[in-house]
């Protein structure tokens, strides 16, 4: 019996030719799919990735801004403790009141707070924060009152050298300068020395902080010193106050 095999084709010239040139163009074809499928899922994953960076972005603003507001709900609660603390030991029935305005004349230092006749303030009742003396009050009204600041130059105090018991007067300057006048060159003030309210007067009890003495110097031919004093309180950062009974 005799074997038969099936004859392998043969591939004339002109399919060889042909073949030579569509192999390689469907290998380029190939690579160039392959390419695009790769430039398109990286496209998507650049999105998705871009996405998730904007989400990111927004989720860490809003952590930030909740960051700030319990940052400033501490602070605000550090600054009351000092307050309240003050008020529960020096003045038990002042009444806690909040800054919510600033005189913006430049020749007056004066602010708004929030509480007024129907809180029971009363004109000249005096103003002051855990640091030291603030003003007095001016005006009044039902529900907000106008308080003169120290460092107004309408403003006066008769005042104490706490040390060594020296009067004088405290004037005001600008926001972050007193002036200490009529203080006898026999009296003994040095730079440092704290201030105190003496208590004279209608306004003001005795033994509330107002600055510290920061130059001393002698009137040229005069009996008194010329003395500058750094207020206790920080005008610029006034927010909370507390106003006493006249």
């Amino acid at each position: 019996m005799t074997a038969k095999f099936r004859g392998i084709p043969q591939v004339d010239w002109f399919e060889s030719r042909v073949a030579s040139v569509v192999m390689p163009l469907q290998a380029i074809l190939a690579q160039g799919t392959r390419w695009g499928r790769a430039v398109w899922y990286g496209y998507i994953d650049l999105t998705q990735v871009r996405q998730e960076n904007i989400r990111l972005r927004q989720q860490a603003e809003t952590l930030q801004g909740e960051l700030h507001r319990y940052r400033e709900a501490y602070l605000e609660q550090q600054r009351l403790r000092a307050l309240f603390g003050f008020r529960s030991l020096a003045f038990p029935k002042a009444i806690p009141a909040e800054v919510i305005g600033v005189d913006p004349s430049l020749w007056a230092e004066a602010v708004t707070i929030n509480k007024g006749a129907d809180h029971h303030l009363q004109k000249d009742s005096a103003i002051v924060t855990h640091q030291g003396l603030v003003g007095h009050v001016v005006e009044l009204a039902p529900r907000y009152a106008t308080v003169l600041l120290l460092t107004d130059r309408r403003s006066a105090v008769d005042a104490l050298v706490q040390r060594t018991r020296a009067r004088g007067i405290v004037f005001g300057k600008s926001q972050d300068q007193l002036a200490f006048r009529y203080v006898s060159v026999r009296e003994v003030v040095e730079v440092g020395d704290e201030i105190i309210s003496s208590g004279l007067g209608d306004i003001y009890p005795k033994g509330i902080r107002i600055g510290t003495v920061v130059s001393v110097r002698p009137q040229r031919y005069g009996l008194f010193y010329e003395l500058s004093m750094r207020p206790a309180v920080e005008f610029r950062k006034l927010e909370e106050v507390l106003a006493l009974e006249p």
